[in-house]
């Protein structure tokens, strides 16, 4: 009997000593871990620019309200949009463009800080284009509509330059939402395009393709870095387009080397938007679009021997973001 008690206390004490063993194994893999981690701030996965989880898009809303902060790329996105809304009788959507001439990121925050009133207000849709207020503040804008989805863009010379985007987009981030009056919105980012080949300010990246490369690369960090994982990629679209000898018109389809043409390349960028944010929402089809845009008279009137393809460059551009598509001109 009292060897039996002996072994088993022999065997209650071996237990607690791999117990101890494999705590203090544990304990030091966790503190190499920790050395090896780079610090970060608290609430933030990459060191205070206020990664966050992005809420879906809104699926069957009886109204859609969106929200772009912008400059004049934002116009060129959003002009061709009452076209399309009116061909496929879509009579329950507001996009709202903020605009201010050249505006960066940075500089929408410093606007937010002061309110300054330097913005127009635009809206489109079904009806048209109408401009609402031509001096308001991004502060005032921001609480105006209970937006369903609210629309980011850089500064299109600084699109290929992620370190002009942060810390300012994630300030304006917290800025929209302690400013909201909606119960939720989701955020979405849009991709720029790159200069005409002949544009001087392309200097700053070389060639069209390295610009188009970098807003891309740049674009990508944003989506690690913000957590906004909805892009709407113009520059993309564009690229596609300029690679089908039938829709590159104009200057590369700009008509000053920066600004997309006014009626081929506006409704190429409208099909990006409307395939990006509004056709998941409201599950609608471009397909189904049937829009005239422009006089024959005009430079690169969408038509129906060029609306596919232009459908085509934006639809492939939403399939991947970053790729130029071999299959944009069939």
């Amino acid at each position: 009997m009292k060897r039996l008690i002996w072994i088993c206390l022999m065997a209650m004490v071996c237990v607690q000593g791999m117990a101890q063993a494999n705590k203090t194994t544990q304990d030091k893999a966790k503190a190499a871990a920790t050395k090896a981690a780079p610090a970060t701030s608290a609430g933030s996965a990459t060191g205070g620019t206020g990664y966050f989880c992005n809420p879906p898009l809104p699926y069957l809303p009886a109204k859609l309200d969106i929200l772009f902060i912008g400059n004049s790329f934002s116009i060129d996105t959003s002009a061709a949009l009452p076209e399309i809304l009116n061909s496929l009788g879509i009579a329950n959507v507001n996009v709202y463009v903020l605009y201010k001439g050249g505006c960066s990121i940075k500089q929408h925050y410093e606007y937010y800080k002061s309110g300054e009133k330097v913005y127009e207000l635009h809206r489109y849709n079904m009806l048209g284009t109408q401009l609402m207020e031509k001096a308001t503040s991004i502060n005032d804008v921001m609480r105006r509509y209970s937006y369903d989805v609210v629309v980011f863009q850089q500064y299109s010379l600084e699109s290929g330059d992620f370190n002009t985007y942060e810390p300012y987009l994630a300030k304006l981030i917290q800025a929209y939402n302690i400013t909201k009056i909606a119960a939720r919105t989701t955020f979405a980012f849009n991709q720029t395009w790159a200069y005409a080949s002949n544009y001087k300010s392309l200097s700053k990246y070389k060639t069209q393709t390295n610009m188009w490369k970098s807003i891309c690369n740049s674009v990508k960090k944003m989506k690690a870095t913000t957590g906004i994982d909805v892009v709407i990629p113009c520059g993309t679209a564009v690229q596609n387009a300029r690679s089908v000898t039938a829709l590159n018109v104009d200057n590369e389809l700009t008509r000053d080397g920066l600004h997309i043409n006014l009626y081929s390349g506006r409704y190429l960028l409208a099909c990006t938007f409307f395939e990006s944010i509004i056709a998941p929402c409201l599950s609608r089809n471009l397909r189904d679009d049937i829009t005239i845009y422009g006089k024959s008279s005009d430079t690169g009137p969408v038509n129906n021997s060029n609306r596919r393809l232009l459908q085509n460059c934006a639809r492939l551009a939403v399939a991947n973001n970053y790729q130029i598509s071999e299959f944009a001109g069939l």
